[in-house]
């Protein structure tokens, strides 16, 4: 869809830059960095194998109407059957939620501390630092960043705004590509929403002539996609435009998501329970291999590495919890909380297996006061050889 002018929209800020990193490259494509891994369903993952796989004023809410009387229950969504293409509603009643988000680059420190505060190691910035890319969300025709807050999150670029919807509605995206770094070409591929086939976001080379899945530097184009029954859940979304060499002599598949360009879908709908307290994190990694100016590859919550850098996600006793999750990147990980259980398909967990593109949304009553740990418990993905970081604090007050 060619770019529409609009009264209303969705994020920004500036970030430092500087001249010292190593300009991109080109070079060709290698099988070593477009299949890092072999992603096989997450749930036929066994333990054993883990550690040998590398709102403007028409932007509304979304808000969980249903009573808070309502049951919990834990929410790794149960299988459904596939809706058949030619059965699909299309419920009448819903909003247009429109969004104006801008790629822009800029630098990302991981590990801003310089400290691991689980062991006490230290790097230095030199280590730590590279040139990231991120969606931001702004003002109507992007004007101005949009401050952060609950609705769309810290809107810092890493990861980028929480797009939100209620089943039946139409969400909009206006998409300007401010890469002023790399300046190359990037997209907005959503998961699990209806859509048509330009405003799908993902670019291949047999179909590169395809609109709106390689948006050019200084250029814009608007998405439309519709929350149906089946798109009820947590999703990411994510850049998959045409591919390109950060800068370390490889061209890398859907680079621009592993620099940074990606973030978390929320759909609700009559049958969301409501909760008083949303916990969100999206699990990345940025690698060494890919990445100029990394000294390690690094396993984040939210682009950030390591305890005293993580987020501190922070709760409190009698609350009703929801934590939504996304995976990104090339490794299957643990999703683990101490002290903590939920309810997944009639039984107990605290640990669920999960790998790249999937999502959790789990539920529960908070009944655990104190300093907590949320962490992979793949250990060498905590702390390992060349990698690490992926650990963080969950503090609930009695």
């Amino acid at each position: 869809m060619t770019q529409q002018p609009s009264e209303s929209s969705l994020t920004s800020s500036t970030a430092e830059q500087t001249n010292s990193l190593p300009e991109p490259g080109v070079s060709e494509i290698t099988r070593r960095n477009i299949l890092k891994g072999v992603a096989a369903g997450a749930g036929a993952v066994s333990l054993g194998a883990l550690g040998g796989l590398a709102l403007p004023p028409t932007v509304v809410a979304a808000v969980p109407p249903q009573a808070a009387s309502a049951p919990l229950q834990a929410v790794s969504a149960p299988l459904q059957a596939a809706s058949a293409p030619s059965g699909i509603t299309f419920p009448g009643a819903g909003k247009l939620r429109e969004y104006w988000f801008q790629a822009d680059s800029f630098i990302h420190n991981i590990v801003p501390t310089g400290v691991d505060g689980m062991t006490g190691s230290t790097f230095m910035p030199d280590q730590t630092r590279f040139w990231a890319i991120g969606y931001r969300a702004f003002t109507p025709g992007w004007g101005k960043p949009l401050p952060g807050n609950d609705d769309i999150g810290p809107n810092t670029g890493i990861p980028g705004p929480i797009i939100r919807g209620e089943v039946g509605d139409t969400i909009r995206v206006h998409f300007r590509n401010n890469n002023t770094y790399y300046k190359t070409p990037h997209s907005i591929l959503v998961h699990a929403l209806h859509y048509t086939q330009e405003n799908d976001g993902g670019w291949a080379w047999m179909h590169r002539d395809r609109p709106g899945t390689a948006i050019k530097f200084g250029e814009s184009y608007t998405y439309e996609w519709k929350a149906i029954p089946r798109s009820v859940g947590t999703w990411p979304y994510h850049d998959h435009g045409p591919h390109f060499d950060p800068g370390r002599g490889a061209m890398v598949m859907e680079a621009g998501a592993e620099l940074g360009l990606f973030g978390m879908l929320v759909v609700t709908d009559e049958h969301t329970a409501k909760v008083d307290k949303e916990l969100t994190t999206v699990w990345n990694t940025f690698y060494q291999g890919d990445i100029p100016g990394l000294g390690q590859n690094f396993h984040c919550f939210d682009g950030l590495a390591y305890l005293g850098n993580t987020p501190t996600l922070r709760a409190k006793v009698g609350q009703r919890v929801r934590w939504r999750a996304v995976f990104l990147g090339n490794d299957f990980h643990t999703f683990h909380i101490h002290a903590h259980t939920w309810l997944t398909n009639g039984r107990y967990d605290d640990t669920i297996v999960v790998g790249p593109g999937s999502t959790l949304t789990l539920d529960y009553l908070e009944d655990a006061p104190g300093t907590w740990y949320y962490h992979c418990h793949v250990t060498m993905h905590v702390m390992g050889p060349g990698m690490g970081g992926m650990i963080g604090i969950y503090e609930v007050e009695p």
